[in-house]
């Protein structure tokens, strides 16, 4: 199955300086391991009604699309990111026809 793994950085914190080369690694590792057939950064756009088109101001930093035999799965590699205990949040979306 293919999941979309969303990552929101709203309620997180930056990365500190002495931290980030060992997260660069761990975040490297991590991407090896659930080994993404895509990945999409987010940095800004829009965000569009039917009454406004608006400057983005969401917290999603990114999209990867991945597979795993089930959603159980699928969330057990999610929780190996290591942005999560800076607070990042990731939203596990399943069953993606892709």
């Amino acid at each position: 199955m293919k999941f979309a793994l969303v990552s929101d950085h709203a309620g997180g914190v930056e990365v500190p300086e002495h931290e980030k080369e060992a997260h660069l690694i761990a975040f490297g590792k991590w991407l090896q391991m659930i080994k993404p057939s895509m990945a999409l950064p987010v940095h800004g756009g829009v965000s569009v009604t039917s009454n406004a088109v608006e400057n983005y101001k969401g917290a999603v930093a990114g999209v990867l699309v991945f597979e795993a035999e089930s959603l159980e799965e699928a969330i057990e590699k999610t929780q190996k990111s290591p942005g999560l205990k800076y607070g990042w949040t990731h939203d596990v979306l399943k069953e993606m026809l892709l």
